[in-house]
């Protein structure tokens, strides 16, 4: 008998889930400069801990290192091969085995099915054709950087929800805050 392999890691199979990028860009895409965010926009830093909390989140390790700390009230779940196990965050070795474990995770703690992508770049390309949702901050820049978002077609995504926000004393950059639902998940 002929056993055919899935396309795709057997998580994707088992469970209904999302799996989402949020993620800050300029108008061409940079995202990081020299390990940190290229930017100070303190509304989209309270957005971004408002709708992680509780949920489960993933990124790189240079991503973990920019940040310093796993962040409280989540589930941190850091992809390296070179870092040592730490208090507050799990270490595994690529991507299916982050979302393998952050699926159970939400499932033994009655979390969210909701898996947030976090960064870097790499994560972020690594995911582009499985990720079902985007949290996309659009911040009205061209800035030079060394991390980018990969270009993504949005014709298979529909935008359910659009914030913006003005430029002030706390916020270097105008930016909206965009939502879309990949179609095949409506």
């Amino acid at each position: 008998m002929n056993h055919i392999q899935p396309s795709r890691p057997l998580w994707q199979y088992k469970l209904k889930m999302i799996l989402s990028h949020l993620v800050a860009l300029s108008n061409n895409f940079v995202i990081g400069v020299n390990n940190d965010l290229p930017w100070k926009l303190k509304k989209d830093l309270q957005h971004f801990s408002a709708y992680t909390q509780n949920k489960t989140i993933v990124m790189g390790r240079k991503t973990f290192e920019s940040i310093g700390r796993p962040l409280p009230n989540r589930k941190n779940i850091v992809i390296s091969s070179t870092l040592s196990s730490q208090d507050g965050i799990e270490i595994v070795k690529n991507l299916d085995l982050a979302v393998e474990a952050a699926s159970k995770w939400n499932y033994e703690n009655d979390q969210d099915n909701e898996v947030v992508l976090i960064g870097g770049g790499f994560v972020f390309e690594e995911s582009k054709e499985i990720v079902n949702k985007l949290i996309l901050t659009r911040v009205d820049c061209e800035i030079k950087g060394d991390v980018f978002y990969p270009k993504m077609d949005l014709k298979d995504w529909n935008k359910i929800s659009t914030k913006s926000h003005e430029k002030d004393d706390e916020n270097e950059f105008d930016f909206t805050v965009e939502t879309y639902l990949k179609i095949s998940l409506i």
